[in-house]
């Protein structure tokens, strides 16, 4: 098992050809290279002579792939095509152009395909035939911020710091919806009545999004914060904003007029939620350790709790006992609130020997479990029947942004730094 590595001279035409060799294939005697400037290079191996160059592509060669007897050449600007020929004798046979940058290209074991990867995210399918293509799926190409369910536990959405919005399947994992913006999208809802995605992004802007499948059209925007966007949710009367600018905003829910600004926290709002007893409470969490309940009807925040210990990241709410707010922090409790009392009425700890980071959290819609994500890639659930975490689960390689229950709580998709987004079953014992 030793190997040794050598070079030799080769012999170029006599007016030089200066080139960046991005890769190659060897086929035969001959190899062949994907350039910088566009060109497919052959190499006659045995003699160690230059042969020709073939024009390909803009933006460099960067894949080459070979099935039976046919090359498929891809570049920087989504071109793919199929070359057929020897030595200085090449000829094009089929041709198609992807949506983005190919960055890597394989043949099937039988030949009949090429599985293509484009730098947007995207993986599609080729029939070797005639290259025409079918995206297989999608990915995020950058951090993860947000996940949000609506009605159905069919479909999930998710935004990233790329400005990609996608609406996914869960039944094939394909997107059926995609929207992008040169800005990061940081939150969003999806409307339980009209089902448009609205998301909030780091430009203080909130944009609709269509969700009738393949459309990604804009349906409304308006400008919430000046500082940005950090979390949105959506009622049947109002959507609620928070922002960097540390205020929570109400608007309108058809008109989108403002109804009431409340400037309570003194740093961004980490988490907002709708009371689920009653329509016209809210909840906001924040950095600067406070959980504030804002009543809209009376125009007021009804009470201020103060975590002494931690700043708050996520917040969610029990459906048993007094609907007790809860929230996470970074220090790896869980607290559990009540309107009706200053401090907090109980408390979750990390399991023993270890303190888990809590970025965010939600109860399961049964309301027994509480699902969390942790600042080293774990999820964790914990059952409140007996008040212990009950599973550490990990598949990220970066810290968790955001877990959501399906609404059938089948199952749970979890977002994180490292642009993954993870769909986990649950199966209840």
């Amino acid at each position: 098992m030793c190997y040794t590595l050598k070079s030799d001279p080769v012999q170029f035409p006599s007016a030089g050809l200066q080139r960046k060799h991005i890769c190659g294939l060897v086929r035969g005697d001959f190899l062949m290279t994907g350039t910088s400037a566009g060109e497919m290079c052959v190499f006659n191996v045995q003699a160690k002579v230059f042969r020709s160059a073939l024009p390909v592509c803009n933006n460099g060669v960067t894949c080459i792939a070979q099935s039976r007897s046919v090359l498929y050449v891809a570049g920087g600007d989504g071109r793919i095509k199929a070359i057929s020929g020897h030595d200085t004798h090449w000829d094009v046979i089929a041709e198609n152009s992807l949506e983005a940058m190919v960055c890597a290209l394989t043949p099937s074991s039988d030949g009949a395909e090429l599985v293509a990867g484009t730098r947007n995210g995207k993986l599609w399918r080729l029939l070797s035939s005639d290259l025409s293509a079918t995206m297989q799926s999608a990915s995020h190409t950058d951090e993860v911020y947000d996940v949000a369910f609506g009605t159905s536990s069919n479909a999930v959405c998710t935004v990233s710091r790329a400005g990609e919005v996608f609406l996914t399947d869960l039944s094939d994992y394909v997107p059926v919806i995609t929207a992008f913006s040169k800005c990061p999208a940081r939150a969003a809802a999806v409307a339980s009545s009209t089902g448009e995605l609205i998301v909030g992004y780091d430009d203080g802007f909130i944009r609709s999004w269509s969700s009738q499948k393949n459309t990604g059209q804009e349906l409304w925007h308006l400008h919430a914060h000046k500082a940005g966007v950090t979390v949105v949710k959506e009622g049947p009367d109002f959507i609620v904003t928070g922002g960097n600018d540390s205020a929570v905003r109400f608007w309108h829910r058809r008109t989108r007029e403002l109804l009431s600004t409340f400037t309570n926290h003194r740093k961004p709002v980490a988490s907002l939620i709708i009371d689920n007893d009653s329509r016209n409470v809210v909840h906001s969490g924040s950095e600067d350790k406070q959980v504030v309940t804002y009543d809209l009807k009376q125009d007021k925040p009804l009470v201020q709790h103060f975590a002494k210990t931690s700043n708050i990241t996520g917040l969610s709410q029990r459906k048993d006992q007094e609907h007790e707010v809860v929230s996470c922090s970074l220090d790896g409790k869980i607290h559990f609130w009540d309107v009706d009392y200053p401090d907090a009425t109980g408390r979750l700890d990390s399991p023993p020997g270890s303190v888990l980071r809590l970025r965010c959290c939600e109860v399961s819609p049964s309301g027994r479990y509480i699902a969390a994500g942790t600042d080293d890639a774990k999820l964790c659930i914990f059952d409140l029947a007996s008040c212990t975490c009950i599973q550490e689960s990990v598949g990220h390689s970066g810290g968790l942004t955001q877990v959501r229950w399906s609404p059938d709580q089948k199952q749970i998709v979890s977002s994180g730094l490292d642009g993954c987004v993870i769909i986990w079953n649950f199966f209840e014992v």
